[in-house]
């Protein structure tokens, strides 16, 4: 019989030898825009940039991959930059004038499709999240929570969030209410709100 920790150590140590080895070094050598800021989302498996569209749950994403793995796999400068470009990309572009986050926008941060989701709102949110836990720097938490509870009155204002479905359709989704516990979680970390407790208690 294989001894579990053994087999559970195995695999961490292999995950963890791709991630650093073989992700990251992809997505800072093909992915990462150093010009505009941000991540380029359509990439092929050679590095070739097949479209400049950004996806912007993406862009958060990664800033929260490379925040998370900073502080949790090794405290590579480059990581953490990388970060901080790609969170400066989202708020100097991913945010229309109702707070409401974009689908899609071009390298620039043009404006290119916006959806119902709020999942961009999510990765962003816990990218500030561990921004700040790596850092120090509070201001981003307190970022991060305004998007929470922005996302939580957007989803609770009857009018503002267009229903997924016609009234002929009666269904209760649970990604939300997934995405915005693990959200929560995220936050709970770097601040304490009780609208975050409200949350993780449903």
């Amino acid at each position: 019989m294989m001894d579990t920790n053994k087999y559970l150590g195995y695999w961490a140590e292999c995950y963890r030898e791709d991630f650093v080895q073989n992700i990251m070094p992809f997505w800072m050598k093909y992915g990462l825009d150093r010009e505009n800021g941000g991540v380029y989302t359509c990439v092929a498996r050679d590095g070739e940039l097949m479209d400049t569209t950004k996806s912007v749950w993406f862009q958060g994403r990664f800033a929260y991959i490379c925040c998370f793995a900073y502080n949790n796999i090794e405290q590579r400068q480059e990581w953490l930059d990388a970060a901080k470009s790609t969170i400066d990309f989202i708020e100097a572009h991913c945010f229309d004038t109702d707070r409401h986050m974009f689908f899609e926008v071009a390298a620039d941060g043009t404006p290119l499709r916006k959806r119902r989701y709020v999942f961009s709102e999510s990765f962003a949110a816990i990218a500030m999240a561990e921004y700040c836990k790596a850092t120090g720097d509070r201001q981003y938490a307190d970022k991060a929570m305004q998007i929470f509870k922005d996302m939580r009155h957007r989803l609770t204002t009857p009018g503002l969030l267009e229903p997924k479905y016609l009234p002929t359709v009666e269904s209760i989704g649970h990604s939300i209410t997934m995405i915005l516990i693990n959200v929560a979680n995220v936050l709970k970390q770097v601040i304490d709100d009780p609208e975050l407790d409200e949350q993780t208690d449903i």
